[in-house]
């Protein structure tokens, strides 16, 4: 019976000690794969807006990739394991790195297997981005046309602002980029340049954080909108039905303009008329305002909200130069001006003395509007 016994027991010995053999020899030797920087396909998402999306590590390996581990290591110091997995050959995975608002530089380690063998750590350097557009604050009391400046708040404590002007002739004015570094919030002043002569049609405003993300605001200050002139019965001002579509033509133009200018700046129409040097200046200057008037009610009645303000010039401010009693179409005419403030002497407007026939529901409208 014994001898029975020993070959059992030898066999069950002999058997387990094989295993422990195998396990330990293999752990002693372990096969390093050639795994070169290109097999991992190494790339990055590295620039993304704060609060939508994180930057990110991308890997798309040449080869099937097993428990892959990465250490990102930034410039400060602050170490980030993270473990991407299996990939397969082919494959993209993305592996988010958490950072907050800001440019970071890293550097990482990527170790894991490739088939049975190992590779790693693999080193890369790189350079991620998050950013926040800033938000913009800027109200009528803001804009001083006539200091030549406005104040803007912004949301983010650092980054830059680029302000471009034009003229009302489209030409631009001027264009500053000023660099700010202040408390969310904080006003900052932004001054331009423009000579006496010269008016504000326009501004462009952008503010950039650190990273390059902007938003911008653009205002409209001053545009004359073009229209054919109403032809009115000698001496009369009632509008005639074959002149309307004149009338409505401009209207796209007009709220076009306001659709820039929404929630910025309060802008109102101001139609100016005008006549030629036939008859006496005094029943010109009345005829104008009567005309003036007239294409103003039209508007008001057709569902503009802004204030509308008219005035009539008669033959105060020629468009063309002629001697009294010279019959001129080209001085037979009317201004429909949209601004934030009275139009000009500059630009035909010599006197202030507007009369608003319109005015917001539940308001009650000044009668006149001048300096």
């Amino acid at each position: 019976m014994p001898s029975r016994r020993h070959p059992v027991l030898a066999t069950a010995l002999v058997v387990p000690a094989l295993v422990i053999i195998a396990f330990i020899c293999g752990s002693a030797s372990v096969a390093v794969a050639e795994v070169e920087e290109d097999t991992l396909g190494f790339g990055l998402i590295p620039v993304v807006q704060y609060g939508k999306q994180q930057p990110a590590i991308t890997l798309t390996p040449g080869v099937d990739l097993k428990g892959v581990t990465i250490k990102v290591v930034s410039k400060a110091g602050k170490i980030q394991q993270l473990r991407a997995g299996d990939i397969k050959a082919g494959r993209t995975k993305k592996i988010a790195v958490q950072q907050g608002k800001g440019v970071m530089e890293y550097t990482c380690h990527i170790s894991g297997k490739a088939g049975r063998e190992r590779f790693g750590p693999l080193t890369f350097t790189f350079t991620l981005k998050v950013g926040s557009a800033p938000r913009i604050a800027i109200g009528a009391k803001d804009v001083d046309l006539a200091a030549h400046q406005l104040t803007v708040r912004v949301s983010e404590p650092k980054g830059r602002l680029k302000l471009t002007v034009f003229g009302d002739d489209g030409a631009e004015l001027d264009e500053i980029e000023q660099p700010f570094d202040v408390k969310p919030g904080t006003p900052i002043t932004v001054k331009w340049k423009q000579t006496a002569t010269q008016v504000l049609g326009r501004f462009v405003l952008r503010a950039f954080d650190t990273v390059g993300f902007w938003s911008g605001v653009e205002s409209v200050t001053f545009v004359n909108i073009p229209h054919d002139d109403i032809v009115f019965e000698s001496g009369k001002w009632d509008l005639l039905p074959a002149e309307i579509p004149k009338l409505k033509a401009p209207i796209g133009r007009i709220v076009a303009e306001l659709r820039k200018v929404a929630g910025v700046l309060p802008m109102a129409l101001y139609v100016g008329g005008y006549t030629d040097t036939v008859g006496k200046g005094p029943d010109n200057a009345e005829l104008s305002r009567k005309r003036a008037n007239a294409i103003a009610r039209w508007f008001a009645a057709k569902g503009l909200t802004i204030p509308i303000f008219y005035q009539g010039f008669g033959e105060t401010a020629l468009a063309v130069p002629t001697p009294d009693g010279t019959d001129e179409p080209r001085n037979r005419r009317a201004a429909y001006v949209l601004a934030t403030e009275p139009p000009p002497a500059a630009r035909g407007f010599p006197r202030r003395a507007w009369v608003r026939v319109a005015a917001a529901k539940g308001q009650r409208a000044p009668r006149r509007k001048g300096r």
